[in-house]
């Protein structure tokens, strides 16, 4: 999961990675505000947590995807057809999984806000 947030000055969106995983922890680690330098203009920006939101990170699934698939071919090699199927079906169901537990993470990052 990483955390994005928008510039003030070129309104382009921004990321950084923390390993908190609700507002709560992130403002434990950093405090109300964040300060973050702009990778496009190179402002700094003061953002206060609740300004934050959460994406899904599927770059780790396309990682497990092509793992997947890669394990599958070498699989059939070895294995029999008709274990292969099911094996096969196994394998590429783990990477959908993935994708939903990490969207489930983002959406429960979003959902809660913090009070001042």
């Amino acid at each position: 999961m990483k955390l994005y947030y928008y510039c003030s000055s070129c309104q382009k969106e921004n990321s950084f990675t923390t390993k908190a995983t609700n507002r709560f922890e992130l403002q434990e680690e950093r405090g109300n505000e964040i300060n973050e330098r702009c990778t496009y203009c190179g402002t700094v920006n003061k953002r206060h947590v609740n300004r934050v939101h959460a994406k899904a990170n599927t770059f780790n699934m396309l990682i497990g995807g092509v793992l997947g698939l890669l394990v599958t071919v070498i699989l059939a090699l070895i294995i029999p057809k008709i274990a292969l199927f099911f094996i096969a079906g196994t394998i590429f169901s783990l990477p959908y999984l993935a994708w939903r537990s990490e969207e489930k993470k983002a959406s429960t990052f979003n959902r809660v806000l913090i009070e001042d």
